[in-house]
């Protein structure tokens, strides 16, 4: 038995040796040149080259071969033509294909281990004239690892794409996607329930700008999985940071999405978008743009058909929406898209995990759901105001713990209303109250170390009236970094008179409305501000 087992390990040993060539087939460029250089064993590969566009066939079908790509050519190519696995390694590639096509492409079908050789940087570029699919082409399926450093620009269509899917191991180093006419990162086969059709990113860092369309798409029937590592995304105009034909997971990992484009979404799923972990920072600046979109689909032509759902059982989800509304014009009639932070056209489930959007801007939302909404853990807090701050100028911060109250009542509902911060003119924090906010909220008021001292006004506004009020503490607030006012248990309370005090527009003067108040004379106000009616402060806003 033992003989056996030890002619069978060799065997192995011999198969393993043979399926995997250790000594690389080397295409290095030069200016207008390329030189490939084949090893002696390897008689079942040809090449040919002309300039510094080369073309390679392999014939095998049981070795899998290491092609290693270097030097520079400002006008070249590389297509690798074959029907198995193979290993790519960039080691320092500095390739722009100026007369059409990509810069490299793959065409093996099958498994491609992309190589970025640590210590190295590498460059790939395609032309803006041609058929190619991207810059970095792959027909079969990539998986990405070491600790080098890769910029893609796809002038003609895609920056990096794959028919199958794309796998970044927890090796990966930096992937740096400078500009695509159409998507940064595209996958997609067009099987439905195929386990080859994804895009999944277990480690390394991705920057993803100047897209035309896409961050990254998993198109036809494609899921996303981010189960670690750090990617970052900008998009303009009608596009989607991470787009999913069937599903969006994060597990772990950070995820960085600016949306600074008109009617765009940070993240889109079309059957369902689920969070069980890592960090979401999402930015939503682009009017009618959301930061998170479960989008469902009904057409029968569609891929993916009866989803637009969003699961939240853990991570950490910050979105901030500061854009406003879109309109675009259909058959004579303006369509109207809201700015926000999470729409779901199916259900929302929430049973962990942190959920925080903060919405500035009368035109900013927070979130809309079509479908059946359950929260049963986790925290899910909302912030929606129509002032606007730029929290990065603050150098310093300090916390208040506040009630609204009027007539000496603690408000409980806040759903319609926002409280803010102000030193002068400028709003300097934000109330945030749970979504069923009972007692206090907390407020965060940011400044600098030349405004210690300053005092600070609170004002409410009113998102049924439409109208903004002036409140007044129980005792004088001044700024102080890392200072603190009031607490869970006694918060800072915060007067106002409520809307209903104010029961009918009198008439107009101008731009401003005159008021009849309950209970008062009639006051002819020309000028917005704040007045004194029967002892009670009254903010009026321009019309």
């Amino acid at each position: 038995m033992k003989r056996h087992a030890f002619f069978l390990v060799a065997a192995f040993a011999m198969m393993a040796a043979q399926a995997q060539n250790t000594e690389p087939i080397r295409i290095q460029y030069n200016g207008n040149s390329a030189k490939v250089t084949v090893p002696a064993d390897i008689n079942d590969v040809t090449y040919t080259a002309k300039g510094a566009n080369v073309t390679i066939n392999s014939e095998t079908t049981s070795t899998e071969y290491t092609y290693q790509v270097s030097g520079k050519a400002s006008d070249g190519s590389l297509i690798l033509n074959g029907s198995y696995k193979l290993t790519l390694q960039l080691a320092g590639i500095d390739l722009t294909n100026n007369h059409g096509g990509a810069a490299i492409d793959i065409e093996c079908g099958k498994r491609i281990a992309v190589e970025l050789v640590d210590g190295t940087v590498n460059r790939l570029a395609d032309a803006e004239t041609g058929s190619q699919k991207a810059a970095l082409y792959f027909k079969g399926h990539p998986e990405f690892d070491g600790k080098g450093t890769l910029y893609v620009t796809g002038n003609a269509k895609h920056a990096i794409s794959a028919k199958e899917y794309i796998e970044l191991k927890k090796s990966t180093g930096i992937i740096n996607i400078l500009g695509a006419v159409s998507d940064g990162i595209h996958c997609g086969k067009g099987q439905e329930n195929s386990e080859h059709n994804y895009f999944l990113m277990k480690g390394g860092v991705v920057n993803i700008t100047h897209v035309g369309s896409d961050g990254v798409d998993s198109d036809d029937f494609g899921n996303i999985r981010i189960e670690g590592g750090a990617i970052s995304i900008n998009v303009n105009d009608d596009a989607t940071g991470l787009k999913a034909d069937s599903s969006i997971t994060i597990t772990d990992g950070v995820v960085t999405v600016s949306v600074t484009g008109n009617d765009s979404e940070g993240l889109r799923a079309h059957y369902a978008t689920q969070i069980e972990g890592g960090k979401l920072n999402i930015s939503v600046p682009g009017n009618g743009s959301k930061g998170i979109k479960g989008k469902q689909l009904t057409a029968s032509s569609e891929t993916v058909r009866d989803g637009g759902h969003v699961v939240v059982s853990g991570g950490e989800i910050n979105i901030d929406v500061t854009g406003g509304n879109y309109t675009t014009e259909a058959d004579g009639e303006a369509d109207v898209s809201k700015c926000m932070g999470v729409s779901v056209d199916a259900d929302f489930t929430q049973t962990g995990g942190a959920l925080r959007i903060t919405a500035l801007g009368l035109d900013a939302y927070t979130y809309n759901v079509k479908g059946t909404e359950t929260i049963s853990g986790g925290t899910f807090e909302l912030t929606r105001a129509p002032w606007t701050t730029n929290e990065r100028r603050y150098e310093k911060d300090m916390t208040a713990f506040i009630a609204v109250t009027s007539d000496n009542v603690v408000i409980e509902d806040y759903s319609s209303l926002a409280i803010g911060a102000f030193i002068g003119s400028e709003c300097v924090g934000y109330a945030t109250f749970s979504k069923d906010a009972k007692g206090y909220g907390i407020m965060r008021i940011r400044s600098n170390a030349s405004t210690d001292g300053d005092a600070i006004t609170f004002r409410l506004y009113d998102y049924n009236s439409d109208l903004e009020y002036q409140l007044v503490p129980a005792q004088d607030v001044t700024f102080a970094g890392n200072g603190c006012v009031g607490s869970p248990d006694q918060p800072l309370l915060l007067n106002y008179v409520p809307a209903n005090a104010i029961q009918n527009v009198y008439s107009e003067l101008g731009d401003h409305i005159i008021y009849n108040l309950a209970g008062g004379k009639v006051e002819h106000i020309t000028t917005p501000g704040i007045y004194i009616v029967d002892g009670k402060k009254i903010y009026i806003k321009s019309k």
